[in-house]
Formats: structure tokens, C-alpha cells, sequence
């Protein structure tokens, strides 16, 4: 009697679970072979290695957030389709490691050896807008990402202490001729 009850909630898990992903799934319109509509965007097969483009599991994978991207390549492992962006070669918007240049890098060093891919050409890219409190303005410390004092801070459980009092003139030459350093020691604060 408890199997049956715990198999039939899991049906109704999984069944509700289906019904979301088809409600949050794109819409994908063949317009040939080779050329679709996703979500009313324009995009090109470039690639289709070991038939791994499914339209079915496009849609229900399919990111609004890959529309900034100029390629999109679909890779099939363990029955899942994972997607990832790249850009066109020498765009400013990606890292080096993002340009569609370095696929087969990807291809050998994150996939499955020999899996199923396709390659997705993005025929309308839609530039990605910076927000206001990521904007640069100025010439604040805040921006270069250097705390706003640059005073070094012993680490826990230590302190510095310096040796005698530097004047004006031995800051210049504190220790060995010519060294130009001050000299300290790191000694271990005693715990009461």
C-alpha cells in the first residue's frame, strides 16, 4: 500500500515538474534546415555533430541570457543537454577564453569525449547592457577594487613591532647601507 501511494506522488511530482518546464520553455520555429526563430530571434545550425541539435530539448534548455552571445553550442552528456555562449572572434564583451576560436579546446577539456554537439550562429545579438551602479565614474579606490587603505594588517594572532624609533633621517637608512628597507620582526602575541 505505501509503494503505491509513494509511486503515484512521484508521478505527480514528475508530471508537475513537466508541466513547468513547458511552461518556461522557449518557442522555436524551423523557418529551413539550417535557419529558426527562438523566442522571435533569428539563428543559424552551424554545426550539427552526431545529431546532437534537438528542437525539443532547445526550447525546454533555452536561456533568455544566451541572447547576448554570438554562438551557442549544445553539448549532450549523460542525456542532458547543457548549453554554453561564446563570441566572435575579437569581440570586447567576453574573456579570450570565450571566443568561439577555442571550441574545440572546450570541446576536448569540458565534454565528453566524442559527445553529440551543435554550434548555434546568433543572428541578432543583443548587446548587454551595463547597470548603473557597475558604470565607472571617477577616480575612486573603489573602482580599481583596492581596499581604501593600504596600510598592511598582520594577520591573527601576530603583531608587528618595529625596532627603535625611525627619525627622518635613519627612515632613509634604517639597517644595511644601501638597502633601503626598515627592518622588523613578526613576534606572536601572547594570550592571557
Amino acid at each position: 500500500m505505501k509503494n503505491t501511494e509513494k509511486r503515484e506522488r512521484r508521478a505527480a511530482q514528475i508530471a508537475k515538474k513537466n508541466e513547468r518546464i513547458k511552461e518556461q520553455a522557449s518557442e522555436l520555429i524551423m523557418q529551413s534546415d539550417t535557419r529558426m526563430l527562438i523566442d522571435g530571434r533569428p539563428y543559424e545550425l552551424v554545426k550539427n555533430y552526431r545529431d546532437g541539435f534537438q528542437t525539443e530539448k532547445l526550447q525546454e534548455r533555452f536561456s533568455h541570457v544566451l541572447t547576448k552571445y554570438d554562438y551557442i553550442v549544445g553539448d549532450w552528456g549523460y542525456d542532458q543537454l547543457r548549453l554554453r555562449g561564446f563570441y566572435r572572434h575579437g569581440s570586447k564583451w567576453g574573456t579570450p577564453m570565450q571566443s568561439i576560436d577555442l571550441l574545440d579546446d572546450y570541446l576536448t577539456e569540458y565534454c565528453n569525449f566524442g559527445c553529440a554537439y551543435f554550434v548555434l550562429h546568433n543572428l541578432d545579438v543583443q548587446v548587454p547592457r551595463v547597470p548603473r551602479h557597475r558604470r565607472r565614474r571617477g577616480n575612486s579606490s573603489r573602482r580599481s577594487g583596492t581596499p581604501h587603505s593600504n596600510k598592511q594588517q598582520p594577520s591573527k594572532g601576530y603583531a608587528i613591532h618595529r625596532r627603535g624609533k625611525a627619525t627622518s633621517s635613519s627612515r632613509r637608512n634604517n639597517s644595511r647601507p644601501g638597502s633601503g628597507r626598515r627592518h622588523f620582526t613578526i613576534q606572536q602575541k601572547k594570550h592571557k
